[in-house]
């Protein structure tokens, strides 16, 4: 199972979790998303069971891999 993370000021956040959903429908994934605030930041964790869709995810929105806990 991999985490990808993404960075995103709060501003733009609402606009990005549209972007997520949107994807998310496009590819068919379930969505496990956990969003927290890191500063002046937004750090969105979204969950996937399959590598290579969170590949494409990743590469899609510029993420990178969660380190694990």
């Amino acid at each position: 199972m991999r985490v990808v993370e993404i960075r995103a000021t709060r501003t733009i956040f609402p606009d990005l979790v549209t972007e997520i959903r949107d994807w998310v429908d496009r590819n068919e994934c379930p969505l496990q998303l956990d969003a927290e605030r890191s500063g002046i930041f937004m750090v969105v964790k979204v969950q996937f069971e399959r590598d290579q869709l969170a590949e494409r995810f990743r590469q899609s929105f510029r993420g990178s891999y969660a380190k694990p806990s």
